[in-house]
């Protein structure tokens, strides 16, 4: 019986074209790359770039001894700050109770796009605590995607726009509650939506997206939002808007305008950055509702799936590297905006 399920899965693999071959193999040797993989190995490849203390930042072997073993992980003692700390102290996995096999089927669920009740059922948990590993991967993926180098090449960049959300949080003075879906109580852009500005590079593919403001954006705004991810190098192409053409202006890179009334000027355009809001949108849709106070980790999720070119041990070994301190309080206690009222 098994011979014969393996010569039908053999003949079934090679009905396939080529291509599909190509990548059915790549998803399987990831799969078992991915659960062969176990915390020690993640260990192993963050301490190749040597043991820091996460609280004072002190690199070994001048201030750094060990400490014993606890649960088959590493203790360290900071001769510094006189602190101890272990392996994955400042990590995603500080404080966790559930065995690292689970994080590793909650991390294909967020690969995966599903929402915190369907990857609670999958793995075994309570859906606060999917929600509260949900931010905490995502505050760790977040620094990775601020040391990210410079955009360079033709860099598309515009702005769209989401309704405010106080969704699980507490509402405003003087602000009525709103059902889902409701229109804003002004029509247009107003400082009942927030500002999302994004970037879209050519060259190399890579996404940037950050909530900017309240409203219309401000050139200042513009400028804080996109600080350090465009190089010098970058042509950045952009619409006919006032604020773009005064960032522009005063910004190192060559700044490329269309504009109203053309698609295009030979080969630059805008056509990508508006695919990439069409997709953000559809993308966030599926959560029927993402409050703003935790929309910056939503544009972060959004442009790792559609990157798509990492695989869940990349993904794990940045978030070890990745120092966060994060608890559900700290969580749940952000402002209810990402940027000033």
């Amino acid at each position: 019986m098994a011979s014969s399920k393996f010569e039908e899965l053999r003949l079934a693999f090679e009905s396939l074209p080529s291509d599909e071959r190509k990548v059915f193999t790549a998803i399987v040797k990831e799969s078992v790359r991915a659960n062969s993989f176990n915390l020690g190995d993640l260990v192993n490849s963050k301490n190749n770039d040597g043991v820091r203390c996460p609280y004072c930042q002190k690199l070994e072997p001048n201030g750094i001894i060990r400490f014993g073993v606890r649960k088959g992980i590493q203790r360290y003692r900071c001769k510094l700050c006189d602190k101890m700390f272990s392996s994955v102290s400042g990590t995603v996995w500080s404080w966790t109770k559930k065995d690292f096999h689970t994080w590793k089927v909650f991390l294909k669920c967020m690969m995966d796009g599903r929402s915190v009740r369907q990857s609670a059922i999958i793995c075994g948990i309570h859906r606060n605590t999917a929600f509260v590993w949900r931010h905490k991967i995502l505050d760790a993926l977040a620094q990775y995607q601020n040391s990210q180098p410079r955009m360079r090449g033709i860099v598309e960049a515009d702005d769209t726009f989401f309704q405010l959300s106080f969704k699980g949080g507490t509402l405003p003075k003087g602000r009525e509650a709103r059902h889902r879906g409701a229109p804003a109580d002004r029509r247009g852009i107003s400082r009942e939506k927030v500002c999302v500005s994004c970037a879209v590079s050519r060259d190399s593919g890579r996404l940037f997206s950050r909530v900017s403001a309240r409203g219309k954006p401000t050139t200042q705004a513009l400028a804080d939002a996109f600080r350090g991810r465009l190089s010098s190098k970058a042509v950045v192409c952009t619409d006919n808007d006032r604020a773009y053409v005064s960032y522009g202006t005063n910004s190192p890179f060559t700044h490329m305008r269309i504009p109203n009334g053309l698609k295009r000027l030979g080969i630059y355009h805008v056509q990508n950055i508006n695919a990439y809001h069409s997709r953000l949108k559809q993308f966030l849709r599926r959560f029927k509702g993402v409050s703003t106070k935790y929309l910056n980790n939503y544009l972060v999720w959004n442009n790792l799936i559609q990157e798509g070119n990492r695989t869940r041990i990349a993904l794990l070994k940045l978030c070890m590297k990745a120092l966060t301190f994060n608890r559900w309080a700290d969580i749940s206690r952000r402002p209810a905006t990402p940027v000033a009222v």
